[in-house]
């Protein structure tokens, strides 16, 4: 357990009088720690704001209460000029404290809710969802009162500045199991394992209901195996419904950034060769499983199995590092559930832009820390040069 985690309560008022217009509710005597607390970033100033009432509060109501499980979550709605902090046990919905207007689209609120809820709720582990529209490597968590969101750069920022271990960060958004995405949480050190869609998400979200219901019943399960238990309750849930476009991957951080090295080097020789097999990337990218929302998210899973399936792509290095980068994501994707439309998919896309895409994004996508320390805006800039 980390220090910051055993702060004393005189820190504790500090931190909550440093927020402008803050009221505090003294939550009570400061429990023992717990096995776990269960987190949630509701940014739903925006057009998401009925579904906390309507589906995520009920699915909370639904988990059996706990002194080992803590369920907490910041409310930021669209139709209210306050932000709410709130603890959740059974039909009891309690209002800890009350803060004046947030910015939730602002890494410093992000950062400072991961050090707010670790402080009011101590526990040997700590999960984090962030809840709200996603769109990739673009953003996360958009604020229509404040017209902000977080991009990679910002999420990097808030869970570095939080100096908290977030033991599983869970996307419930749309599109943010990306590579650019989780190469920025790795880049903090602070999050052991990420749980993201591929695909766009349904308005239910995250089935918390049964997900948090397993944990309640086994509080000593660990962050690995929390991420599972999401990826397998999403498949339950979910099955072939829309469409059969339902995917979830549980990534485990420390694996994906000890392969990085394999995707650099991939990165490295597609640009060398990219003068000699421009035609066969761009079939091979053409065949490969795009997302539907955004068709220039591709899965890289099964871009690099078109790749290897382009015969007159016969440099034997390429070959090999394609090779390499596909089996490198059935180590790092720990678990992945997806219905019959996600079979050829792998649990990770990646950024694959040309034309009109890149004229809109490319200079925005040059300037994130994936881009520029794997090479891969290089290659993109060469591809549509």
């Amino acid at each position: 357990m980390s220090e910051k985690r055993n702060r004393t309560a005189c820190v504790l008022l500090a931190a909550a009088l440093v927020i402008p217009g803050a009221i505090l509710a003294a939550p009570g005597a400061r429990a023992e720690a717990a096995s776990w607390t269960f987190a949630i970033y509701v940014a739903a100033d925006n057009s998401l704001e009925p579904y906390w009432e309507t589906t995520t509060l009920p699915f909370l109501q639904a988990v059996p209460a706990s002194d080992d499980v803590n369920l907490v979550a910041v409310l930021d709605m669209k139709s209210t000029s306050t932000i709410e902090v709130v603890k959740v046990s059974e039909s009891t919905v309690t209002t800890v404290e009350t803060y004046g207007e947030m910015d939730t689209g602002d890494p410093a609120t992000l950062e400072w809710w991961v050090e707010r809820a670790t402080t009011l709720w101590p526990s040997t582990y700590f999960g984090l969802s962030l809840w709200n529209h996603g769109f990739g490597w673009q953003y996360v968590c958009t604020d229509d009162t404040s017209e902000s969101s977080l991009n990679t750069t910002d999420l990097q920022s808030a869970f570095t500045g939080a100096g908290e271990i977030v033991d599983v960060l869970a996307f419930d958004a749309c599109n943010m199991a990306m590579a650019e995405v989780t190469y920025a949480i790795s880049l903090t050190d602070m999050v052991p394992y990420m749980v993201a869609s591929e695909e766009y998400g349904p308005g239910d979200g995250l089935p918390l209901d049964d997900i948090l219901t397993t944990l309640v019943n086994d509080p000593t399960i660990t962050p690995g195996e929390l991420a599972s238990v999401m990826v397998e309750e999403w498949g339950l849930h979910y099955g072939k419904t829309n469409g059969g476009r339902m995917t979830l991957a549980a990534i485990e951080i420390a694996e994906f950034e000890a392969r990085m090295g394999n995707f650099n080097n991939w990165s490295a020789r597609m640009l060398e060769m990219l003068p000699t097999y421009q035609n066969e990337y761009e079939n091979a990218a053409q065949k490969a499983h795009a997302m539907t929302a955004i068709p220039y998210y591709v899965d890289l899973y099964d871009l690099a199995f078109h790749l290897l399936d382009e015969d007159d792509i016969t440099d034997a290095i390429l070959r090999s590092l394609t090779t390499q980068v596909r089996a490198d994501i059935l180590a790092y994707v720990t678990d992945f559930s997806g219905g019959p439309k996600m079979d050829d998919c792998g649990g990770v896309t990646l950024y694959w832009a040309g034309g009109n895409d890149w004229g809109w994004y490319g200079a925005d996508y040059l300037d994130t820390a994936f881009s520029d320390d794997t090479g891969w805006g290089d290659f993109l800039t060469e591809l549509n040069a």
